[in-house]
C-alpha cells in the first residue's frame, strides 16, 4: 500500500521536474537577444554582361551585396522594351534574368531596379537605378538641359528623373544633382519626361510641397529641355488688401506675385461713377494707383484678368474700402540712377534709368539732356514712364568720349503738385570701343 501511494504521489512531481528541465534546455538554444540591427541598404555589385554590352545570349546575371527577397524583386524590377516571356532565378546574392523570347534588333534594353527590392531582412535597394544593355547596334539618342530651381534652397537636392514611353511604360530612372542633366543611350522614339525632388523620400511626387516638371519629348537624335523645378500652384491671384496713402494714391496688395493684369478701375459705391486713373505702378504683389481726388465715402477697386507666372488667372477681383481725404504733402525725390552719376557707358545710345520715391505722372515730368562742352541739346525718348521708374534713351547716337548731362528739373512733381526740392543732374561719359578683327 505504501509503495503504491509513494508512486502515485512522487511520479507527477518527477514528470514536472523533467518537463521544466527540458524547457530550460530548449530555451538555452535561442539566439541571444539584443545586438546590432541590420539596416544596411542593398547595393548592386556586378552585372554580367556589363552595361552597354550585347545581350545576344539573352541572359543577365546581377550580383548584389545581400541576399535578395524573391517576392520584392519580382515587384521591384521593370524591363523596357517589355519582355513577356522570361525566367528569373535566385541563388544567394545572385539574380539571373533569362529572356525566353526573341529580342528586337538594334535596340537598347533597360533594366530598372527600384527601391521596392529588399533583402530577406527588409532592407531596400539604396536608390532607383537603370542598367542599359544593347541587342545589336547601340542606340545613342540624347536628352539634356539645365536645371533651375524656383526655391534656391532646393539646389543640391537630388532631382529624380523618370523617363516613360508615350504609352506610359517606364523606360528609365535617374537621379541628378546640380544645374544640369544628361540622358544618353536612348532608343529613337518619343518620350514623356517627369522630374521631381523627393523631399520626403517616399519615392513618389507629392504635389503639396515638392517641385515638379514634365515634358513631352519628340523623337530627335539630340534634344534639349531645361528643367524648371517649380512648385504646383492652383491659387488664383486676387486683391488681399488696399491701403490709402493719400486722396490721390492707393496701394493694392495682392495675395501673390502677379505677372500681368488687364485693367484697374475705381468706382464710387454711392454714385457708381468711375474715378480717373492717371498712373499705375506694378511691382510683384503690389500695385500703386494714382487717381483723381477721393473723399471718405466707399470706393470699389476692380482688377481684371490677373495672371500669375503659373498660368492661374482671375478674370475679376474686387474690394471696397473707405476712401480718404488726406492730402499728400511729401516731396518726391530721386532715389537712384543707372548708370550712377559720373560713370562711363559702353554705348552711344544708352538707356538711362531714374527711380523716384513715388509715381511721377508723365505730364508732370520735366527733363533735358545736353552735351557738356558744347551745351548742345540732345533729344531723347521715354521708353518707360508714369511710374516710379523712368527710362529714357537718346534718339540718335551720342558723340564718343564727350560728356553728357541729364537734368531732372525741379519743376517735376507728383500728382498732388509736390515738386523736387532741387534739380537732379546725372553726368555720364559714352565710351564705345570697337574690337578690331
Amino acid at each position: 500500500m505504501n509503495r503504491i501511494f509513494e508512486t502515485k504521489v512522487f511520479l507527477p512531481i518527477a514528470l514536472a521536474l523533467i518537463a521544466m528541465l527540458l524547457l530550460t534546455a530548449c530555451g538555452s538554444k535561442q539566439s541571444p537577444t539584443g545586438g546590432k540591427v541590420d539596416s544596411e541598404k542593398i547595393k548592386l555589385l556586378a552585372s554580367i554582361p556589363e552595361e552597354y554590352a550585347d545581350i545576344s545570349e539573352q541572359k543577365i546575371e546581377l550580383t548584389f551585396s545581400k541576399i535578395i527577397d524573391r517576392t520584392t524583386f519580382l515587384k521591384g524590377v521593370y524591363i523596357y522594351p517589355t519582355v513577356e516571356n522570361k525566367k528569373l532565378s535566385f541563388d544567394g546574392h545572385q539574380v539571373t534574368i533569362k529572356f525566353l523570347e526573341a529580342l528586337k534588333s538594334d535596340t537598347n534594353y533597360y533594366i530598372i531596379l527600384t527601391t521596392r527590392i529588399k533583402d530577406i531582412r527588409g532592407n531596400s535597394l539604396d536608390n532607383n537605378q537603370t542598367l542599359i544593355y544593347r541587342h545589336g547596334k547601340l542606340q545613342a539618342n540624347r536628352i539634356s538641359g539645365n536645371i533651375a530651381y524656383e526655391n534656391p534652397q532646393d539646389n543640391g537636392l537630388p532631382v529624380l528623373l523618370n523617363l516613360l514611353s508615350t504609352d506610359s511604360l517606364w523606360v528609365m530612372s535617374k537621379t541628378f544633382k546640380g544645374n544640369s542633366y544628361q540622358i544618353d543611350a536612348l532608343n529613337p522614339q518619343s518620350y514623356i519626361l517627369r522630374t521631381f525632388i523627393d523631399k520626403n523620400l517616399n519615392g513618389r511626387y507629392d504635389a503639396n510641397f515638392e517641385p515638379y516638371q514634365e515634358y513631352d519629348i519628340s523623337e530627335k537624335p539630340i534634344s534639349t529641355y531645361d528643367l524648371n523645378m517649380a512648385y504646383a500652384d492652383t491659387v488664383k491671384p486676387a486683391i488681399r488688401t488696399i491701403r490709402s496713402i493719400s486722396n490721390h494714391e492707393y496701394e493694392i496688395l495682392l495675395n501673390k506675385t502677379v505677372k500681368t493684369f488687364q485693367k484697374i478701375s475705381v468706382q464710387s459705391e454711392r454714385t457708381k461713377q468711375d474715378l480717373q486713373v492717371f498712373a499705375v505702378n506694378h511691382e510683384l504683389d503690389r500695385i500703386t494707383v494714382l487717381t483723381s481726388q477721393t473723399d471718405t465715402t466707399k470706393w470699389q477697386f476692380t482688377i481684371t484678368e490677373l495672371r500669375d507666372s503659373k498660368g492661374n488667372i482671375n478674370l475679376k477681383s474686387s474690394m471696397t474700402i473707405t476712401g480718404t481725404a488726406r492730402q499728400d504733402k511729401t516731396l518726391p525725390a530721386v532715389l537712384s540712377t543707372n548708370p550712377r552719376s559720373g560713370a562711363t557707358v559702353n554705348n552711344l545710345q544708352p538707356v538711362l534709368e531714374i527711380t523716384f520715391s513715388e509715381i511721377i505722372p508723365v505730364s508732370f515730368f520735366q527733363a533735358s539732356m545736353i552735351e557738356s562742352d558744347s551745351k548742345k541739346e540732345i533729344p531723347f525718348r521715354l521708353t518707360k514712364s508714369n511710374s516710379t521708374t523712368y527710362r529714357l534713351q537718346p534718339e540718335k547716337p551720342l558723340e564718343n568720349y564727350k560728356s553728357c548731362v541729364l537734368t531732372i528739373e525741379d519743376t517735376t512733381s507728383d500728382l498732388s503738385g509736390n515738386k523736387l526740392q532741387q534739380p537732379f543732374k546725372l553726368v555720364f561719359l559714352p565710351i564705345f570701343r570697337t574690337t578690331k578683327s
